[in-house]
């Protein structure tokens, strides 16, 4: 242990023993701003999802858990956020390192993962070791449950065309997920032997063959988890390595934008990124936000499938912040530097409007070794290290400086294989930190259980009313009505839909939030259904909220689509009542083009600002044709 590391540590442990002090009696003052133990995942925690209102789902790798299912270690569990209870459940392929998210009907798809393991995360011979099989070509399937009577659908029979280890999953405006990239074997990083820079669909497309992307072979090393994010044109918006492009999977094309600044941002330099909130005021304008990570110099440090060619752990982590609009000129824009360096930090949205971001390392990067001789340089088995401590809540509406925020404090080191999610009641739930081959509870940073919760600084103020959410959404249609208590508090009200999606290696695939247009008459607000555009927001299971001057509602699980895989049915857009009263105006907000050209006339008519605007225009309508 480095004293970094020892001095780290010690502030941790004296840390926990205040908190536990302050909370312990439940006489203090509330939750908000606090972040607590509320219980034990049975399981680590290396992948997470919420699947109702009142359960989440986790997944392990294959390893010696102490929990025990039909005679072998459990590597999945049901969590009951409102008893802080689990029930094991059965899965025996190997999750390790594999990707996953929602369908368009509301079953949830895991997929990919590594060979069958035994002690110490060997490879085990056919029948031998834990009992799980190879989980590479695996397709897991489960449709979330409040009676504890759902299992995972795992058979060997579900499977990919090629193994992935390390893909990434998005939804599509079909109901569909997208799987990219992987490795075909496990390691640190791949090779070109060793890369899987393809991509296919479930259900299958194209006869269920991969099909190429070339980026993922262009960015090796840095080509696994690549981030991924469906843009309003049904094109998908890919980085990897330093390249960031947006894919055309229909016609099978590229379209390519300026490098990244700043640190590499993929696993495993593992910085944090977020598709800001959708809203009316911007247009429905997608904007990546990308924190954090890991520049190790030049390619070569980062070494191959046995490790690093450099020590790493003690390597500080990156600050630095970029956003980028794809349709928008696709041009990278500096905003307000993380606090201190984060490596696998995880943004998660908050119905607010605001993110938190948490867990992660200032020094190091994702990974492990069982050699303590290993050039990375692993502390106990982990290349991260100096673990932050110190949730932050970003702000992309305030002034650029002002950004960011400390909010509650840890005693827990999450590490590497740690996971969160957003629950219905806002808070977040964050487990897992297992930085090892195997369960290992000796070692400098041992394989965690504890479960906690980070409670928001609105937790304890009275919350709207959710009654009047609908339990589904259409794209277009006729709207909705919800009733306030007073004129006052419909001025500041609003609804918004937030996909939470599948934690793991510090990202959340598939999450993203909208907000839907509005307007106020009296003591209640007229409500839109979803824009006509299935791929500003793909069908499936989402939060409802309703919002009243930054303090949500109770979220309420609803389905947005017509809650099947295939082509949605679009509407046209919802037509609103006008706001009443004579000083009252629209909640939906003049739209984009018509305030850049106010701009740019202020500025003297530039045609950038114009051609950005004629630009997001087309991509939005081209999205619409395509459905």
């Amino acid at each position: 242990m480095t004293f970094a590391t020892h001095s780290m540590t010690l502030k941790a442990i004296a840390l926990g023993s205040l908190l536990l002090a302050s909370s312990g009696s439940g006489v203090s003052a509330g939750n908000a701003g606090t972040m607590r133990v509320v219980g034990n995942s049975g399981v680590s925690a290396q992948m997470m999802f919420l699947g109702t209102e009142q359960k989440v789902y986790i997944l392990d790798k294959t390893e010696n858990n102490a929990v025990r299912v039909n005679g072998h270690p459990a590597w999945a569990v049901e969590y009951d956020i409102k008893s802080n209870t689990y029930r094991p459940m059965e899965v025996r392929s190997n999750t390790f390192c594999a990707g996953g998210m929602s369908l368009g009907d509301g079953t949830w798809l895991v997929t990919g993962g590594n060979k069958a393991v035994t002690t110490n995360g060997d490879t085990a011979k056919a029948g031998a070791g834990y009992g799980a099989y190879n989980g590479g070509k695996a397709l897991r399937f489960l449709s979330p449950c409040d009676n504890q009577q759902c299992q995972w659908d795992d058979q060997s029979s579900n499977h990919l065309d090629t193994e992935r280890w390390y893909p990434t999953v998005e939804p599509l405006a079909d109901g569909h997920n997208i799987i990219l990239g992987g490795m075909r074997d496990g390691g640190f990083v791949p090779s070109q032997g060793s890369n899987n820079p393809t991509y296919e669909f479930y259900p299958p497309k194209k006869d269920g063959k991969s099909l190429s992307l070339p980026v993922l072979q262009r960015t090796v090393p840095l080509s696994l988890y690549p981030i991924a994010y469906l843009m309003s044109s049904g094109d998908v918006f890919i980085q990897a390595g330093r390249e960031a492009i947006m894919w055309n999977y229909n016609k099978q094309s590229e379209w390519s934008m300026p490098k990244i600044p700043g640190a590499p941002r993929v696993y495993p330099a593992s910085g944090g990124s977020a598709l800001l909130p959708l809203t009316p005021a911007n247009g429905y304008k997608e904007t990546i936000l990308f924190c954090g990570g890991m520049s190790l110099g030049k390619v070569a440090n980062w070494g191959n499938e046995g490790g690093p060619s450099m020590a790493v752990s003690q390597v500080p982590a990156s600050t630095s912040c970029e956003q980028i609009s794809p349709l928008q000129g696709g041009n990278w824009e500096a905003v307000d530097d993380l606090p201190e360096g984060r490596s696998m930090g995880q943004f998660i949205q908050l119905p607010d409007g605001t993110l938190w971001f948490g867990n992660g390392v200032t020094t190091g990067v994702a990974g492990y070794s069982t050699n303590p001789n290993a050039k990375g340089d692993p502390v106990g088995e982990s290349y991260g290290d100096n673990p932050s401590y110190q949730p932050l809540v970003y702000n992309p509406q305030a002034s650029l400086g002002n950004r960011w925020r400390q909010v509650g404090s840890t005693y827990i080191g999450r590490l590497y294989h740690s996971s969160a999610t957003l629950l219905p009641d806002s808070s977040i739930l964050i487990a897992g930190s297992n930085p090892n081959a195997d369960v290992n509870t000796f070692t400098t940073w041992a394989t965690e259980y504890r479960v906690e919760r980070w409670y928001p600084e609105f937790y304890d103020s009275p919350r709207p009313s959710s009654s009047g959410l609908p339990r589904s959404f259409s794209y277009g249609g006729k709207g909705f009505t919800i009733k306030l208590n007073s004129a006052a508090e419909a001025r500041k009200a609003k609804v918004v839909l937030v996909r939470t999606g599948f934690s793991t290696h510090g990202m959340n695939m598939g999450q993203r939030m909208i907000e839907l247009k509005s307007t106020r008459q009296g003591s209640s607000i007229s409500v839109a259904q979803l824009p006509p555009n299935a791929n500003l927001f793909a069908p499936g299971p989402a939060l409802a909220f309703v919002v009243v001057d930054g303090v949500p509602s109770q979220g309420k699980m609803v389905m947005v689509g017509n809650g099947k895989i295939g082509t949605q049915p679009v509407a046209a857009e919802t037509s609103l009542p006008a706001a009443s009263g004579k000083r009252e105006e629209m909640m939906e907000p003049r739209n984009v083009s018509q305030v850049e050209r106010e701009v740019a006339a202020a500025m003297g008519g530039h045609d950038d600002v114009l051609r950005r605007s004629a630009l997001h225009a087309r991509h939005y309508k081209s999205g619409v044709d395509r459905l």
